[in-house]
C-alpha cells in the first residue's frame, strides 16, 4: 500500500518537471565531450572621430658625464673670413679740438630742446662774445650787455650806453619783436616804474625812427605778455612820447590789439587775472586822449577795424562788446573826430550799432 503511494508521488513530480528544466538536469548529467571555451583578447576601438593615441616609447637613459677637474671648453666657431678692423689711430688734443665742428652757445634766456644741439660755424662755446659780432651780432649784444651794463652800481641808468644798445638792436635783421623779452632779463633793470618808463621811453624814441618802426607794438606787447615791463610803465612811456602828436607807424593801435582781453571771438588776446575790458579800454582811452584830436580818432578807428577783422564778425555780434560799450566808443569817436553820432557812420567803416 506504501510502495504504491510512493510510485503515485514520483510520477506526479515528474509530470510536474517543465521541459526546459528537464533538459538542463541532462545536460549536467551527461559527460562534456566539446572542446574547452577561449576567450578572446579585447581590442580596444578608437571612438569614431579621434585617431588611436600613440605610446611614446620611453625616453633614452640619460648618460652622466664623469667628474673631471679641467675645465670644459666650448668649441670654436667656424671660422668666418673676416679682417680684423685696425686699432683707432691716437688723436693729439690739437686733433682732436681740430676735428670737433664747432657748436654755437645758447642765447641766455633761452633753451635748446633735449638732445638737439645748435651747430654752425661760431666759434666754440668758450670763445668770447667779440667773436659773434659778424656771426652772430644779437648773441654778441647780449654777451656785451652781461660785461657792459647799463645800471651802475648806485642802480641809475647810464643811458647813452642804453641808447647805444638799442640802436644796434633796431637794425633790420638783428632782433625779432620777442627777442626783447631776453634783451630786457639780460640789463637787469630795477624794478621801479620810473626806471621802466624811462626805458621803455628810450625804446620808443629810437626804434620809431628806425626801419622797423611798424614793430614797435609787437615789441611792446610781448615786453608786457612776458612780464618784464610793467604796463603803468609802458601806458606812461607812450603818453611822453606821443604827447599833442600822431601814430605814424599805426603801433600805437598794434599795441592795443595785442593785448586787447582774450575771448572766444578775440584769441589772439592776453588772458590775465583781473585783466577785463574795462581795464584794456582805461589803457586805450588814456593814450589816446594824450594824442591830438586827428591823431586819436584815427589810432581809434583803426584799432576798431583790426579788432572786427581778427575776429571775422562785427563788434555788436561779439560777446564782449555789448551795447554800453559800444555807446562808449561811439562817443570817443565822436569827441576825437568832433562829428555827431548821426555822422559817424559816415567817416567809419566799422559797425558799431
Amino acid at each position: 500500500m506504501a510502495h504504491s503511494v510512493a510510485m503515485k508521488r514520483t510520477a506526479s513530480l515528474e509530470a510536474d518537471m517543465s521541459p526546459p528544466l528537464m533538459k538542463r538536469q541532462a545536460k549536467a548529467s551527461a559527460p562534456s565531450t566539446s572542446a574547452p571555451l577561449v576567450k578572446a583578447p579585447i581590442v580596444k576601438v578608437a571612438p569614431a572621430g579621434k585617431a588611436a593615441i600613440a605610446k611614446v616609447p620611453s625616453k633614452a637613459p640619460i648618460a652622466k658625464r664623469p667628474p673631471t677637474n679641467q675645465p670644459v671648453l666650448a668649441e670654436p666657431p667656424a671660422t668666418k673670413a673676416f679682417a680684423k678692423r685696425p686699432p683707432p689711430p691716437i688723436l693729439s688734443k690739437d686733433s682732436v679740438a681740430q676735428t670737433k665742428a664747432p657748436s654755437r652757445p645758447a642765447t641766455p634766456g633761452t633753451a635748446s630742446p633735449p638732445g638737439v644741439s645748435v651747430v654752425s660755424d661760431a666759434p666754440s662755446r668758450g670763445a668770447s662774445w667779440t667773436e659773434f659780432k659778424e656771426v652772430d651780432p644779437f648773441y654778441a649784444l647780449i654777451g656785451e650787455l652781461g660785461e657792459n651794463k647799463v645800471v651802475s652800481s648806485e642802480g641809475k641808468i647810464l643811458e647813452d650806453k642804453l641808447e647805444e644798445y638799442f640802436v644796434r638792436l633796431t637794425q633790420p635783421g638783428v632782433a625779432e619783436p620777442k627777442d626783447w623779452i631776453v634783451v630786457w632779463a639780460s640789463m637787469n633793470i630795477p624794478v621801479e616804474i620810473d626806471v621802466h618808463s624811462l626805458v621803455v621811453r628810450k625804446i620808443i624814441e629810437i626804434a620809431v625812427q628806425s626801419d622797423i618802426g611798424d614793430t614797435v607794438g609787437d615789441i611792446l606787447a610781448h615786453l608786457v605778455k612776458g612780464h618784464r615791463a610793467k604796463l603803468k610803465a609802458v601806458e606812461d612811456a607812450i603818453t611822453t612820447v606821443f604827447e599833442c602828436g600822431c601814430d605814424e607807424k599805426d603801433c600805437l593801435a598794434r599795441f592795443l590789439l595785442l593785448i586787447f582781453p582774450k575771448s572766444p571771438t578775440s584769441e589772439w588776446g592776453w588772458s590775465r587775472v583781473g585783466w577785463s575790458w574795462k581795464e584794456w579800454w582805461g589803457v586805450a582811452d588814456k593814450i589816446c586822449s594824450s594824442l591830438e584830436m586827428g591823431g586819436a580818432f584815427e589810432v581809434l578807428r583803426s584799432l576798431l577795424s583790426a579788432i572786427e577783422t581778427d575776429s571775422g564778425t562785427y563788434l555788436p555780434h561779439q560777446q564782449i562788446w555789448d551795447e554800453k560799450r559800444l555807446s562808449v566808443v561811439r562817443d570817443a569817436l565822436c569827441r576825437y573826430g568832433n562829428v555827431r553820432e548821426d555822422e559817424l557812420a559816415a567817416a567809419i567803416d566799422i559797425s558799431l550799432s
